[in-house]
């Protein structure tokens, strides 16, 4: 993208586009749909002064509408629907900002154009953009995590377990991502050259060895820098131990209704989101990684993802095979565009902060991949010029559609009533 859009210009553009499209969305849309007949109803309990009244249906902590109720400065006759929507439109800004200086941090080689440019179209990734449009929790959810990872890479790390605080009243899977940010906020302790010496690029890993090789070195520099261990781990044990709490007095993490949030064993959550994460990234995966090195063979990696989907085709039924080569692509290719940046160590804690949230999920709601995904687009080599407006053109094709869709292809259902529409 030309060196014209400066920050003034993206920031216009964008809300430019965002107030237009919320103007015509509550115009087709007036009413609360789907999810939002909990939200919107809670949060003008707040603009009315009532704190104490809980529907049993919410299932997230009030981030969500305490955030709302400051911006609107808990003014009743400003808590409609349409006001309500329009608080969630601060969030693509401040991701905006927090993701052009975390690029800086993790990508030092960009110019500040690049970086720029590269937040521009992230903040447009298809889910987070279309529920910009409803007032639900993702884009707190994001902003905060984001805030919190930016504030550890800047070793404020009282201030990152604060922001991850906030996230977890939006969504409380988000303590394991904060958990996430110590575990990556530690690889740092190690020196440049100590780093290179024991946890090498994910991409060019050959031997499972070097895997333990990696942790090895890893868990030595822990052991000599111990007491700046604890002093970095401190503000998230706090956290940590807040949440247990809550946990107990709560009797689980899901608050009221659970019906729908029962914790299962649904693996095959993390090939979903293999396939999602290549098939939504594929042109930053093109402008990074070539072809040859994408096409080529796996070595050990190759082992371990044919294995991990082979048993989930046969816990889920043999039809599932012809989808093993798919899941084996889409990973590896990640794996390389993430790899080729991250070191291997990243690259396991990324892995298992992944698995802790998506896995426990029984459904299938794409909503749940905008964090992985975030983080994952973010840390990964950054692409630049036509394959970076490629993936603007792209997400912004998906966005026209969805959003059309959405608002002009309503239709119903035998057994239930009122208008349903097509989303994500």
């Amino acid at each position: 993208m030309p060196g014209i859009f400066t920050p003034a210009t993206i920031v216009a553009l964008h809300l430019s586009v965002l107030i237009t499209v919320s103007v015509i969305w509550s115009r087709i849309v007036p009413q609360p749909y789907m999810d939002e007949i909990f939200h919107i109803p809670q949060a003008q309990r707040y603009c009315q002064g009532d704190y104490w009244t809980w529907d049993p249906k919410l299932t997230t902590p009030p981030g969500l509408y305490v955030i709302s109720n400051i911006l609107l400065a808990a003014q009743r006759p400003l808590c409609s629907t349409f006001f309500l929507r329009l608080t969630n439109l601060s969030y693509p800004f401040i991701i905006l900002f927090t993701v052009a200086s975390l690029l800086k941090s993790i990508h030092p080689h960009l110019t500040r154009q690049e970086r720029l440019n590269s937040a521009a179209v992230i903040i447009c990734f298809p889910i987070l953009w279309f529920f910009n449009f409803l007032y639900y929790t993702d884009g707190g959810s994001s902003a905060f995590i984001l805030l919190s990872w930016l504030a550890a890479k800047k070793r404020h790390h009282l201030l990152s377990a604060l922001g991850s605080a906030v996230a977890v009243t939006f969504r409380q899977t988000n303590i394991i991502w904060s958990l996430f940010i110590v575990g990556t906020a530690l690889l740092e302790l190690s020196t440049p050259a100590e780093r290179r010496r024991f946890d090498p690029k994910a991409a060019f890993v050959q031997s499972p060895l070097q895997l333990i090789q990696a942790l090895t070195g890893f868990i030595q520099i822990l052991l000599s820098k111990f007491t700046r261990v604890i002093t970095i781990s401190l503000p998230y044990l706090g956290l940590l131990a807040g949440f247990a709490a809550f946990v107990k007095w709560n009797g689980g993490i899901v608050l009221g209704d659970r019906s729908n949030h029962i914790p299962s064993m649904h693996v095959m959550q993390l090939f979903y989101f293999a396939v999602f994460s290549a098939g939504m990234s594929m042109f930053a995966i093109l402008g990074v990684v070539p072809v040859a090195r994408l096409i080529r063979r796996p070595t050990f990696k190759y082992g371990l993802l044919s294995f991990g989907s082979s048993l989930m085709s046969r816990y889920n039924g043999i039809i599932l095979y012809a989808l093993v080569p798919a899941y084996i692509a889409a990973a590896w290719f990640c794996w390389q565009a993430l790899g080729t940046e991250q070191t291997i160590l990243w690259v396991v804690i990324y892995a298992v902060a992944t698995m802790l949230t998506l896995i426990p999920s029984p459904l299938l709601e794409f909503r749940y991949f905008i964090t992985p995904y975030l983080i994952y687009r973010i840390a990964m080599r950054q692409p630049r010029g036509v394959w970076l407006f490629l993936e603007l053109l792209f997400y912004t094709a998906i966005n026209a559609v969805t959003v059309w869709m959405f608002l002009n292809k309503p239709f119903r259902w035998a057994h239930q009533e009122g208008v349903q529409r097509f989303m994500w």
